[in-house]
């Protein structure tokens, strides 16, 4: 089938796309487009290539100030001006910054950003927010389509008039594997080989959190509220799993606080869901969002949440229906809805229970990808993107 044309993702690192756009840049790929890559290789790049996809790496740093975010855009010029895009599509900061200018001065005709998340939010400092708020407002003027993934950052990019050429769609995330992430996939013997794996007794009650070792992801209040949580029972461990820029930092405070052994730091691991599966609730004390996939990941097992209420969690957990969403910094009361559901087996399963409903109906990836389906064909090709 002759290609309908070269579309290019574009992201400031590479995990971005393996991690959650490759379903994306799949379902453009059945639409008859050639799908392309930029992003700069932080070790994933061979793994999108073995999905299918062409990889231009750029020197992307995400420090915006970073020198090396020039030669970037000198390498993305050529690189959009060899191929005659139809279509960009721009996730993360730094690299939706550049390639939205960048993208309008080569004449692509049409440039999508995805907003996982504007770093302008309710709990950042005043000066950040402004700076951050008037850079995505200039940006804004080269974008034919802003994709907002939660209720708050639609808002504001509506009412604000983030993008005044274009206009403003809320699709609900990237999607979760419902079926990838099934606890009825799953039985006793994955249950006992990964307690035992860890070190974690039949009993043991296990809080789990995925998350980059970044400050942003707040880890520390994470691990004051399980010191709380452990005061009240020995019984309970937490696995945080991922890694990051804090992790030596994170591991020498739990050497400190005499927490090695009750915490447990995997690092970045691929069997999330057999992880997920063999614990009991999913903490969460990020300082913001757009719409955290592992907590969807989380809801699709089955497994109660503790959040603070944030932008983009709110989306996803209905306080004392489906999880808890605790005010912003308050450790006491987070510990304290963990001891509870703690107490209340049978309150956290019907808890779990009521998460994954809410993903089958609302979050799921087929939900998703029928969403950017209907979207990129108006784009692309029913001329509605103006």
């Amino acid at each position: 089938m002759e290609s309908k044309g070269k579309v290019l993702f574009l992201t400031t690192i590479d995990v971005t796309i393996y991690a959650f756009l490759i379903p994306h840049m799949k379902l453009l790929k059945d639409m008859g487009y050639e799908v392309e890559a930029a992003c700069s290789n932080v070790g994933f790049t061979k793994r999108i290539e073995e999905e299918g996809f062409k990889v231009y790496n750029l020197p992307f740093n995400r420090n915006p100030f970073n020198i090396s975010n020039i030669k970037a855009v000198l390498r993305l010029y050529q690189i959009m001006k060899a191929n005659n895009y139809v279509m960009l599509h721009t996730h993360t900061p730094v690299a939706s910054f550049i390639g939205r200018i960048v993208g309008k001065i080569v004449g692509i005709p049409h440039i999508v950003y995805t907003a996982h998340g504007f770093h302008f939010h309710e709990y950042g400092s005043s000066f950040k927010n402004f700076v951050y708020f008037r850079l995505e407002k200039f940006a804004g003027r080269f974008t034919d389509v802003l994709i907002t993934i939660n209720n708050d950052d639609y808002k504001v990019a509506v009412e604000k008039k983030m993008v005044p050429h274009g206009k403003v769609v809320y699709i609900k995330g990237v999607g979760v594997d419902a079926e990838k992430f099934d606890p009825e996939k799953y039985d006793s013997e994955v249950y006992e080989h990964y307690r035992k794996k860890f070190g974690f007794k039949d009993d043991d009650f296990v809080i789990i959190d995925i998350a980059e070792f970044i400050k942003r992801k707040n880890l520390y209040s994470l691990i004051e509220a399980f010191s709380r949580v452990l005061t009240y029972d020995e019984s309970a461990k937490l696995l945080i799993v991922g890694d990051g820029t804090l992790f030596n930092k994170i591991s020498d405070m739990l050497e400190n606080k005499k927490l090695k052994g009750k915490v447990i730091l995997p690092g970045r691991r691929s069997d999330i869901p057999e992880l997920l599966y063999m614990s009991n609730l999913f903490a969460f004390t990020s300082i913001h969002e757009g719409l955290p996939k592992s907590v969807m990941e989380a809801m699709a097992m089955e497994k109660p949440v503790v959040a603070y209420n944030i932008r983009g969690v709110r989306d996803l957990v209905e306080d004392g229906v489906n999880g808890f969403l605790v005010p912003f910094g308050d450790i006491e009361s987070f510990a304290d809805k963990i001891i509870y559901l703690m107490d209340n087996p049978e309150v956290a399963k019907e808890t779990g229970k009521r998460g994954r409903e809410k993903i089958l109906k609302e979050f799921s990836l087929d939900k998703v990808i029928k969403d950017m389906k209907k979207l990129y064909k108006e784009i692309l090709e029913d001329g509605k993107s103006e």
